[in-house]
């Protein structure tokens, strides 16, 4: 697919470097490249196509916040940022570019370099580890903010009933323990229908083409989120109202402001249209919900096909990142050295 201009005006504006050799040290390192003012933005709309639990411990009915006047359901951004983060990873080992490491588990052995253990997926969503006794950080480039909801939680949530120890016989008797089970709960879960406002920040002009399409990509157009209601399949699909950029952050990023500008606005295509008319209005710089959409299932098309070209971005992008964190973390001229 040929690229828009918009598209192309974007990535002419992204860095082509992600190390600099620090001198301002008594130890001369490298470290990643210094952050630069450019704030680029991708608000998002996340629809619950099925029900989906929303809690952060087992004492909560269901995690909610009063926003922009009402009570709302709200998905801490640890929520959907750790399931794309887990899918960019699986998208690495289905190339072979990356993905050694498992998700918050990262560790350099003896005899390993760090970019045997990180790679692009750490480089775009952040990670740490240890190697030695030295913990090796890694920023998010890439900033969530929580998803909240655009209707009341009164609206959009229901309750289960549930009982974990009936028999066969249709009782609550447990046999083997000589007693009636205990195991009697309720479960609150947001309806399908429910629609949910995010923005995904990307400060200092940090990320690459590779690295810029590997988040879109992780971020895909459907998932499995939440708590236990992940495994039981796919349950939000996520719409991208544009990507609109500048040298400084707007305050229309915040899902306050953008639930203000929403006001009673509901249905799916009006909440995207509006949100996309105040984003053009905040930012200089913009690419319209409708070529990000071509733009994304484009990609995701030369993902499933093995696209020769972008097979080879991703390998360049593996050598690229691979470079930066050997250099920054391995002596002498690492972060440990210095």
């Amino acid at each position: 697919m040929t690229e828009s201009a918009s598209m192309q005006t974007l990535y002419a504006q992204l860095t082509q470097e992600i190390q600099t050799h620090y001198t301002f040290a008594k130890k001369e390192y490298d470290i990643p490249a210094l952050p630069e003012a450019q704030c680029i933005v991708l608000p998002l709309l996340r629809e619950a196509i099925a029900p989906v639990l929303v809690r952060n411990n087992d004492a909560d009915e269901i995690t909610d916040m009063v926003l922009a006047g009402c009570n709302r359901v709200r998905i801490i951004a640890s929520k959907t940022k750790g399931v794309e983060r887990r899918r960019g990873a699986q998208i690495l080992r289905a190339l072979g570019m990356g993905g050694r490491a498992a998700a918050n588990k990262a560790f350099v052995p003896k005899g390993k370099k760090p970019s045997d253990v990180f790679d692009l997926n750490s480089f775009v969503f952040g990670d740490s580890g240890m190697m030695d006794k030295w913990v090796l950080p890694i920023h998010s480039a890439v900033l969530y903010s929580d998803a909240v909801s655009i209707q009341p939680k009164r609206e959009i949530v229901h309750s289960v009933f549930r009982q974990g120890g009936i028999s066969e016989d249709g009782g609550n008797f447990d046999a083997e323990d000589k007693k009636s089970s205990s195991n009697i709960f309720t479960t609150y879960a947001v309806n399908p229908g429910a629609l949910f406002v995010q923005c995904l920040v990307i400060p200092g002009r940090r990320l690459n083409r590779a690295a810029l399409e590997h988040l879109l990509l992780s971020v895909g157009l459907t998932g499995s989120y939440g708590g236990a209601t992940a495994v039981t399949g796919t349950n939000l699909r996520t719409y991208c109202a544009g990507i609109y950029w500048g040298r400084l952050e707007r305050a229309i990023n915040a899902p306050q402001e953008m639930l203000k500008a929403l006001g009673d606005v509901r249905d799916v295509d009006s909440v995207l249209a509006k949100l996309q008319g105040v984003f053009q209005a905040a930012y200089p710089c913009f690419i319209s919900r409708d070529e990000t959409d071509k733009a994304l299932l484009d990609l995701i098309s030369r993902f499933e096909e093995n696209n020769p070209d972008l097979l080879a971005q991703y390998a360049a992008a593996r050598k690229q990142v691979a470079a930066l964190f050997d250099a920054w973390f391995l002596p002498p001229s690492g972060k440990n050295a210095a």
